[in-house]
C-alpha cells in the first residue's frame, strides 16, 4: 500500500512539473499582439543627475556648454584660416570640443563620471501594447504600440543588455504576455544581440533588426585607426552626395552638379588637399589628446569597431594596457564574445523558434573620408554587408561583373539585386534580410513604417517572397514610397549646364507650388 501511495505522489509531481512551465508560458492576455519592446540607436540624451526633476543636459549640449565653447571654436577658425596655424588651431579645437562635449567622458574603466547618465524608463503601461502602430524615431506626439528602451548609449551593450532584460520582465508582467517582440535600431542591435547572448531567446518571439551596427562600421573603424583621407575624394564625394540625396532629386543634381564644377575647376582638391593637411599635422594630437580620454574610453562606441579593424584600433589608441585594462576587457568581452559570435547567436534564437526580421540600406556610399580607394555600399553610415551578416557587396560604383553567377545555391532562390550589385545568397538569412536603395540610416517614411507593421504583426517567419508589395530589393522614391528595384540606373547624358538649368528651373517651380 505504502509503494502505491508513494508511487502516485511520485506520478503527481512529476505531472506538476511538467505542466507549470506550460502553464507558466501561457499569456494572461488573449489579444493576440505581443508587445513590441524598441530599443533605439546612438544619441538619446544624457543628463547630469538624470533622475532628478532638475536634471541637466549633457548631450545634446546645453545652451552654456555651446556658449562657453564659442570662443575657442572661433580662435581655431582664426588659427587656420587667417594664419595658418595648425598648431593653435588643434589647441583651441580640443579646448572648444573639451567644453562642449567634456561632461561626457567616462572613467578611464568605462564607467559613468559625475552622476550622468540617461532618464530611468517610466513603468510600462498595460494596454499600450494592443495599439499595433509602431513610430519608433518619429515624434512622440503619435500614439504607438511600441515600448521604447532608454538606455545610455556611451556604456558596456552587455551592461545596458543586463537593464533591457529588467526592462522586459516589466514589460511581460505588465501586459500579461511571455514573450516580447524586440525591435531595435542602429546602436540598439548590439544592445539586443548582447541580450541574446546572456539570457538567450526564450522570452523572443520575433527580432527585428533596422540598420544594424551589430557588426561594426567600416568608418569608425578607420577613424580609431587613424585611417582619415579626403584628398582626391572630389569625385566621389560628388557620388556620396547623390546617392545620398537620390539621382533623382533636383536639390542633389544642382549640388553636386555645382561640386563637378568646381571640381573641373580645381577649387574641391585645392580644399580636400587643404583639409588633408590639417589632419595629416593635427589628427593624431586631436585623437591622442583629446579623443581618446573623451569619446574612446566608450565601450559603446567600441562596439562600432569592425573585426577587421578591431585589434589595430585598440593598439594605436590603447597602447597602455594596464591604463586601459578594465576598458579594453569590456571592449574584448563584446567583440569576441558577441560581434563575433553573432552569426551562432542569432542561428541558435530561429532554432528556438523566433522569426527574424533584418532590414538594411544600399545605394549609397559610405561617407568618402577614408583612405580606403573605394567606398561600399552603405545606408550612408553602416556598411551593407555588415549590416546583412555577409551579403556579398561591389565596390560602390561597380557592379559584380558580366555573367556574374551567385555563390550561394543552396538557397534555393535567386538572391542577386537587378542592378547587379549586391548578392544576398551569402548572408546569414538570404530569405529574412531585406535590402533598400536609397534608404539612409534613419529612414523611417510612412511606406517604410507600413513594411515594418506588416513584418512585426505577420504571424511567424515573414520571407522576402511573403509580399509582392516588399520584394528582397525596393527602393526610396521620389516621394519616399517604397518600391521595387529595378535595374542599373540610365548613364547621365546631359552637360553639367543642362543639369543645373533643369534643377533650378524645378527647385523654383517647388517653391512656387509650396506658396
Amino acid at each position: 500500500m505504502m509503494k502505491k501511495v508513494v508511487s502516485l505522489i511520485l506520478v503527481a509531481v512529476m505531472a506538476i512539473s511538467i505542466c507549470v512551465p506550460a502553464l507558466a508560458a501561457n499569456d494572461s492576455c488573449n489579444c493576440g499582439t505581443a508587445p513590441v519592446v524598441f530599443v533605439p540607436g546612438f544619441g538619446e540624451s544624457i543628463y547630469e543627475n538624470p533622475e532628478s526633476d532638475d536634471r541637466a543636459s549633457v548631450f545634446p549640449p546645453s545652451e552654456d556648454a555651446i556658449k562657453s565653447a564659442v570662443p575657442d571654436i572661433l580662435k581655431a577658425a582664426v588659427c587656420l584660416l587667417a594664419f595658418n596655424d595648425y598648431e593653435g588651431f588643434g589647441t583651441s579645437a580640443i579646448a572648444g570640443a573639451d567644453k562642449l562635449l567634456g561632461s561626457l567622458a567616462l572613467n578611464l574603466d568605462g564607467t559613468p563620471v559625475k552622476n550622468t547618465g540617461a532618464m530611468p524608463n517610466p513603468a510600462p503601461e498595460a494596454e499600450k501594447h494592443k495599439i499595433t502602430e509602431y513610430r519608433f524615431m518619429a515624434s512622440p506626439e503619435y500614439e504607438t504600440g511600441d515600448y521604447k528602451f532608454i538606455y545610455d548609449w556611451r556604456l558596456d551593450p552587455i551592461d545596458n543588455a543586463k537593464l533591457l532584460k529588467e526592462y522586459v520582465n516589466e514589460v511581460k508582467e505588465a501586459t500579461g504576455h511571455s514573450k516580447v517582440i524586440l525591435s531595435c535600431h542602429s546602436q540598439g542591435n548590439t544592445i539586443v544581440a548582447s541580450y541574446l547572448h546572456l539570457f538567450g531567446s526564450d522570452d523572443v518571439e520575433k527580432l527585428v533588426f533596422l540598420s544594424p551596427a551589430y557588426k561594426g562600421l567600416s568608418l569608425i573603424g578607420s577613424l580609431l585607426t587613424l585611417q582619415v583621407g579626403v584628398s582626391g575624394k572630389g569625385e566621389k564625394l560628388e557620388e556620396f552626395i547623390k546617392s545620398f540625396m537620390g539621382y533623382d532629386n533636383a536639390q542633389s543634381q544642382l549640388i553636386a552638379s555645382v561640386i563637378d564644377v568646381l571640381g573641373k575647376a580645381g577649387v574641391v582638391d585645392s580644399l580636400l588637399d587643404y583639409v588633408q593637411k590639417l589632419l595629416d599635422e593635427q589628427l593624431d594630437r586631436i585623437f591622442k589628446e583629446y579623443l581618446v580620454d573623451a569619446m574612446g574610453t566608450m565601450p559603446g562606441v567600441w562596439s562600432f569597431v569592425p573585426d577587421e579593424y578591431y585589434e589595430q584600433a585598440k593598439a594605436e589608441l590603447l597602447g597602455d594596457s594596464e591604463k586601459y585594462a578594465e576598458l579594453i576587457r569590456r571592449a574584448d568581452y563584446y567583440h569576441y564574445n558577441v560581434q563575433n559570435k553573432l552569426e551562432d547567436i542569432l542561428t541558435a534564437a530561429k532554432k528556438n523558434g523566433v522569426s527574424i526580421v533584418i532590414s538594411v540600406g544600399c545605394g549609397i556610399s559610405t561617407i568618402p573620408v577614408t583612405t580606403a580607394k573605394t567606398e561600399s555600399h552603405s545606408d550612408m553610415l553602416i556598411d551593407t554587408k555588415y549590416m546583412s551578416i555577409g551579403a556579398t557587396c561591389a565596390p560602390f560604383g561597380e557592379t559584380l561583373g558580366d555573367g556574374y553567377v551567385q555563390k550561394n545555391t543552396s538557397c534555393g532562390h535567386n538572391h542577386v539585386s537587378p542592378d547587379n550589385t549586391i548578392d544576398a545568397s551569402t548572408c546569414l538569412f538570404p530569405e529574412y534580410t531585406w535590402y533598400i536603395f536609397g534608404s539612409d540610416h534613419n529612414q523611417f517614411g510612412e511606406d517604410y513604417l507600413k513594411f515594418l507593421k506588416w513584418a512585426i504583426l505577420y504571424d511567424g517567419q515573414p520571407t522576402v517572397h511573403s509580399n509582392e508589395k516588399y520584394p528582397q530589393f525596393m527602393k526610396v522614391g521620389e516621394n519616399k514610397e517604397l518600391l521595387p528595384a529595378d535595374g542599373p540606373r540610365p548613364a547621365e547624358t546631359r552637360s553639367n549646364l543642362e543639369i543645373i538649368v533643369s534643377s533650378v528651373v524645378t527647385l523654383l517651380k517647388d517653391s512656387i507650388r509650396k506658396k
